[in-house]
């Protein structure tokens, strides 16, 4: 085998699916010393949120009764290194089990998840923490008027069949005469664990180089693991089918597979841009993007927007189109008709775009879709930050809801390995909520709320018992925003239908408690009507309030700037330190606190305390990857992923705990303000 020459810059796996989401990204990310990447720390978080790396060393003992034991695993890095160890466990071992063997063509290079090998049959694995049920598919077939029928992968499946048919055509072309047989290995939603904490067994932390490392007891085994929930299948017919049909790419032409891969591979080597046929709506979250100085790193999506709309730098530092709601339209993307039109800029656009011929304005100063979006562009086009109020119909709302008024939220995660015998992987787990109440005179208490702190402990039933008695025939309006506590009580509603009136001994009770404040959703096949059913703040929202502040963005945590910014009232009132006193009274803030604050832009949530003082930080070693913030859903996934997946001292875990419970505590105070400011504007008080 020859040496690599250490300058040689190959063309991975990873790079192969950057590059299929846009070939720009490409050139970006490769150039990490020039362009921001706001995904860069988001690797370790992500695998404790979603528990992929638990789920790659568990599918290890699918073949391998004990894989630390068996030493099957390739820890190196290092290209040569890896390749090397790679020959050698081949040419040592009578039955051939490698995990992340490395293999190498041309300029390709891959790890393979699994790899085994017997005679003239090698099997590659490719391990995803994707749940899979009867009802997966990966190819569609659909009939067309102008193609007949047209068959194409499934979207949301398409990066991670490409991702093993690249890594087929590369063992393949690296062991000819062998057959290679390639395979996905998902988390099989229709299979149970059948011991407890499995999700236990596979801790997730980082070595001395800061790298992702579970830790396993050495002394488990397939054995010890019971049934192992995952599901092993053969995509060699996906494979073939990508091999021969042209590539979903935004490149001009059409590409098939080996010709766009050496594409990629030469322009790789040679540091050159591809640069995408064109901007869409795909470029809203890309992750290179930078509208200040971030270590004077460059901003590629800007680059991208002036190289391929022509437009100006001071025409891109206007709001683009997309920015513009799209709420409403189904599944017609606004923006992507926009650009299809050449109309980049909200304030090209007008209602020609998205209002149907036979819409008719509502009545008074009501929003529906289509006003919300002429709203947005008109308030666009005199940059009037004003707030658009609704106050009829806030005044008829506040008129019809009774006080007192009750502000829930939930933090809800799912997770690959189940937490305990008997459940399935991504099994929904309701660990947090918060509960504020405000009176009929305006007045805030934060009233109770729940964290699962315990580690192993599937707190779904608990959760329900603590909401039940904060909540159970009280008089008042619950109120939730968007549908998200709506459907996880659904969620466990279906979970306890499956219980034993012997292992959870007040099911009916809670059961109907759910159906007391719940709307059933079309998963529930018995229909109930709720007697005291949560209002959505977020569809109030969007039918009576918006603000230039906001954008196009309707997510509490942008609403809720966006009122503050709108509002002297609410200024006036939350920049005094009164949260956390007698008048305010928190569970968690024992100190008085102020959330409005000028040097945090006045938004509330940059005002939650750090995870971590200067001295917790030191004393814990935390690193740049490290989740050290807690202000959003996803970061608060992340920490409770860290009280039950990682090895923590239970001084760090108080920490995490602490900066859950003041986040959620903040949301329903969130909730509280934004119906605070329009009880003030039609002057409830």
């Amino acid at each position: 085998m020859s040496t690599l020459d250490n300058k040689k810059r190959l063309f991975t796996k990873s790079r192969f699916k950057l590059a299929l989401e846009c070939p720009t990204k490409l050139f970006y990310a490769t150039n990490s010393n020039i362009y921001a990447d706001q995904k860069k720390d988001d690797p370790f978080l992500l695998a404790l949120a979603e528990g992929g790396y638990q789920v790659g060393e568990l599918a290890k003992y699918l073949f391998s009764n004990n894989p630390i034991t068996d030493d099957i695993s390739i820890e190196s890095l290092d290209y040569e290194v890896s390749l090397c160890e790679t020959e050698r466990k081949r040419q040592t071992k009578s039955s051939i089990v490698i995990a992340e063997a490395a293999f190498r063509y041309k300029d390709f290079f891959v790890r393979t998840d699994i790899f085994t090998e017997e005679g003239e049959f090698i099997n590659i694995y490719e391990v995803k923490a994707k749940s899979w049920d009867e009802t997966t598919a990966f190819i569609k077939t659909k009939e067309t008027k102008k193609h007949g029928q047209v068959t194409s992968l499934v979207p949301e499946w398409s990066p991670y069949l490409y991702d093993i048919a690249f890594q087929k055509y590369v063992v393949s072309k690296a062991n000819p005469g062998k057959k290679v047989r390639a395979h996905i290995i998902l988390a099989d939603k229709t299979s149970v664990a059948t011991v407890d904490g499995l999700n236990q067994m596979f801790q997730i932390g980082k070595d001395e180089n800061g790298r992702i490392k579970i830790t396993v007891d050495p002394k488990t085994s397939a054995a010890t693991l019971g049934n192992i929930p995952l599901k092993v299948i053969n995509v060699d017919d996906v494979c073939e089918w990508i091999y021969n049909n042209p590539v979903k790419v935004d490149l001009e032409g059409k590409w098939e597979f080996e010709p766009l891969i050496e594409y990629f591979a030469e322009e790789f080597e040679n540091n050159k841009r591809i640069w995408s046929k064109c901007v869409g709506k795909k470029c809203k979250n890309c992750q290179f993007k930078s509208y200040k100085s971030e270590n004077d790193l460059k901003s590629g999506f800007h680059e991208c927007w002036k190289e391929l709309t022509s437009l100006s730098d001071l025409e891109l530092a206007s709001p683009l189109i997309l920015e513009l709601w799209g709420g409403g339209m189904g599944a017609t993307s606004l923006v992507d008709n926009a650009i299809a039109q050449q109309l980049y800029l909200i304030k090209n656009t007008d209602l020609t775009l998205f209002a149907k011929d036979s819409w008719t304005p509502p009545e008074g100063d009501q929003l529906d879709a289509t006003k919300r979006r002429i709203v947005q562009i008109d308030k666009t086009n005199l940059s009037d930050y004003s707030p658009y109020l609704d106050r009829d119909g806030l005044t008829e709302l506040f008129s019809r809801l009774e006080p007192p008024y009750h502000f829930i939220d939930f933090e809800t995660t799912m997770v690959a390995l189940p937490f305990h015998k008997g459940l399935t992987p991504y099994e929904g787990i309701a660990f947090q909520y918060s509960y504020h109440m405000m009176d009929a005179d305006g007045k805030i208490e934060h009233k109770s709320q729940f964290l699962n702190f315990e580690k192993g402990i599937f707190p779904n039933y608990n959760f329900i018992r603590a909401l039940k008695n904060d909540l159970f025939n009280k008089s008042g309006t619950i109120f939730r925003y968007h549908h998200h506590e709506n459907n996880f009580l659904n969620h466990i509603y279906i979970q306890l239908l499956q219980e034993k009136e012997s292992d959870v001994p007040d099911k009916s009770e809670l059961l109907f408690f759910i159906e007391q404040i719940a709307a059933p959703t079309k998963k529930i096949s018995s229909q109930w009507q709720p007697v005291n059913e949560m209002q959505d703040l977020h569809a109030i929202t969007i039918k009576h309030f918006y603000s230039l502040y906001a954008k196009g963005s309707n997510s509490i945590k942008d609403i809720l700037p966006a009122i503050i910014k709108s509002s002297d009232y609410i200024q006036n009132k939350y920049s005094q330190p009164i949260y956390g006193t007698e008048l305010f009274k928190s569970l968690n803030f024992k100190e008085p606190h102020t959330w409005i604050q000028a040097d945090k832009n006045m938004n509330p949530y940059k005002t939650l305390p750090p995870i971590f003082d200067e001295k917790a930080m030191e004393m814990f070693e935390i690193d740049c990857s490290d989740l050290k913030e807690l202000d959003n859903g996803g970061a608060a996934m992340t920490a409770y992923a860290y009280l039950q997946f990682s090895h923590l001292s239970e001084e760090q875990r108080i920490l995490y705990r602490d900066a859950l419970l003041r986040y959620c505590e903040l949301d329903t105070f969130a909730m509280a303000m934004i119906w605070d400011y329009w009880g003030k504007e039609v002057g409830k008080w």
